[in-house]
């Protein structure tokens, strides 16, 4: 158990261990073949800095968002210390961390509507690569899919009921899921219930479209 509320859980299919973020300022390590009981389970707590507000993980790498804009990266074969230590580039409040998928990276986002691209390696050469195509949702009940590489919206869906708390994609990218859930962005007043929404994904919707390079002086 944590002593606060769990803010985050993903489970790693690298390592086989559910992985717990809460607002007691550390992330726990579980394995959820051992014999019940949590001192069976439990296979290590890692203070962090401020409250857990977000993690992600992709093949070894765990990263962790918390309050204070603080971001530790670690190495799930070696958990003692965190790999990198980073500070949010984004001004505000860190709302979402999640990995890119092919393991280079992590996009982060922010209260104030902002995502910033990140990546693991530090050299001049990775900060070059191409981010991508990726999906956000926000306070405004409106979810927008964007191309990372020329900073464009290439979509944006119908406004939903209320505030998106989460979204997800499935494994193959051709589903969507979007949670419409109040966040109290506004403190306590009358809103929509919550409900989630399941969509098909259309290759128009997220697929970047090709630059057009203008024609040459005649």
């Amino acid at each position: 158990m944590h002593d606060e509320p769990v803010r985050c859980v993903e489970y790693s299919y690298a390592a086989g261990q559910v992985i717990t973020g809460s607002w007691d300022r550390t992330i726990k390590c579980w394995d959820p073949r051992a014999a019940s009981g949590p001192e069976r389970s439990q296979i290590g707590t890692y203070k962090q800095p401020e409250r857990v507000n977000s993690l992600s993980l992709v093949g070894n790498h765990l990263v962790v968002a918390t309050a204070g804009r603080h971001v530790n990266i670690y190495d799930l074969r070696n958990m003692a210390l965190p790999e990198q230590r980073r500070e949010s580039s984004l001004k505000y409040q860190t709302r979402c961390v999640r990995c890119y998928p092919n393991g280079t990276g992590y996009a982060l986002s922010s209260v104030e509507g902002r995502v910033s691209m990140e990546f693991f390696d530090l050299s001049e050469a990775a900060q070059a690569k191409n981010y991508g195509t990726f999906a956000t949702g926000g306070c405004d009940g409106f979810v927008n899919v964007w191309d990372g590489n020329n900073k464009k919206r290439l979509y944006q869906y119908s406004k939903y009921p209320t505030s998106i708390a989460a979204l997800s994609f499935s494994r193959d990218g051709g589903l969507l899921a979007i949670a419409s859930s109040y966040t109290f962005e506004e403190g306590d007043k009358p809103h929509e219930p919550d409900a989630i929404f399941v969509r098909n994904v259309n290759e128009i919707e997220v697929k970047p479209k090709p630059k057009v390079y203008p024609n040459p002086p005649a």
